[in-house]
């Protein structure tokens, strides 16, 4: 029987989470025969190669495979299940992903038999079901994505490139393989970057696909990676967004014309005096971390937006951006 579906997931010192995932991967309805799960140990330190062992052990038809390689990002674990992986379409899953329900492989498979030209399917990424208490950074996240996904419903938002998130998306294999698949020079936002390049150089349609639902099971972090995370996007986005000009709103100076009065002026701030950025963020961070999650989650985009801003006014990028040079003819005028 033809592989129709690979599962690829990347995976790095997750050997406490793996089990959820592979779990309720077990508990799907998928004929095995026609789909396969590749999982790709990226260098960990703990004990998630043995955890992969014991699965594909336990897993007599071969359905999982594993591999592994030295710690390289997940953009190149990715790229190594492609060139392992058989199926016709591919689907990509996070390590911290879980299946809402047994039919969630089927759903992204009928999508893509259904579908008369090569599309997208941007799969639901769902709130973790046993987690209340976690940080308001992740809160902070999953509003951005419901709210993504109320305007996709509603059509005021069309799903596109820049809403390829790899936590669940799948996509033929064929259409992967045409653009060439994950950059491994971004170590961040290398998920936008690929679904530009199926928009613009693959000519791909995207769609949100409901039913392909999966709970995010973000294990709880710390305000310092999420800080991180966002200035990793400030660098990131300048990065993309010079590769694509025809799309100025891809643009990191777009956050200076955010709706929000509050960010604007922030954004305006940290951009002029980036010193700032280190003493505001640690002053809002301890409120952010204790407060109501109705204030806490506002200071969040609070926190994001001074770390985006410094990660983009430090870029090394910053010598061929064109905002740089417009700011510069301003000065001298």
């Amino acid at each position: 029987m033809n592989i129709l579906l690979s599962v690829i997931i990347p995976t790095y010192n997750r050997a406490r989470r793996l089990p959820v995932l592979i779990e309720a991967l077990l508990l799907q309805t998928i004929d095995h025969g026609c789909s396969e799960v590749i999982l790709v140990d990226d260098g960990s330190s703990d004990s998630t190669w043995s955890v992969l062992q014991s699965y594909q052990q336990k897993q007599k038809d071969g359905w999982i495979r594993i591999l592994s390689q030295s710690n390289q990002g997940q953009a190149v674990a990715r790229q190594y299940g492609v060139r392992e992986a058989r199926g016709q379409n591919l689907l990509f899953l996070d390590d911290d992903m879980e299946a809402a329900h047994p039919g969630f492989l089927q759903s992204h498979l009928v999508f893509h038999e259904k579908s008369e030209v090569p599309t997208v399917a941007l799969g639901a990424i769902l709130p973790p079901r046993d987690n209340p208490r976690r940080p308001a950074f992740e809160w902070f996240y999953e509003k951005s994505i419901r709210t993504m996904y109320e305007n996709f419903e509603m059509g005021t938002v069309a799903p596109a490139g820049v809403h390829f998130f790899s936590a669940n998306v799948s996509l033929p294999k064929e259409l992967f393989l045409k653009v060439g698949g994950f950059n491994g020079n971004f170590r961040q936002a290398e998920d936008r970057e690929l679904g530009l390049r199926l928009q613009y150089d693959g000519g791909a349609r995207f769609a949100f696909v409901r039913e392909a639902a999966a709970y995010h099971n973000s294990p709880t972090g710390r305000f310092r990676s999420f800080m991180n995370r966002a200035r990793l996007y400030g660098h990131y986005d300048l990065a993309i967004a010079l590769l694509y000009p025809q799309q100025p709103t891809l643009h990191p100076s777009q956050i200076f014309q955010s709706p929000s009065l509050v960010k604007r002026m922030l954004a305006k701030l940290a951009f002029r005096y980036p010193f700032v950025i280190t003493p505001l963020s640690w002053l809002v961070l301890p409120l952010a971390w204790s407060l109501p999650l109705r204030i806490a989650v506002p200071l969040c985009s609070v926190l994001y937006c001074l770390q985006y801003v410094g990660g983009y006014k430090t870029s090394p990028l910053r010598g061929a951006d064109p905002y740089v040079k417009s700011e510069a003819k301003d000065h001298a005028a």
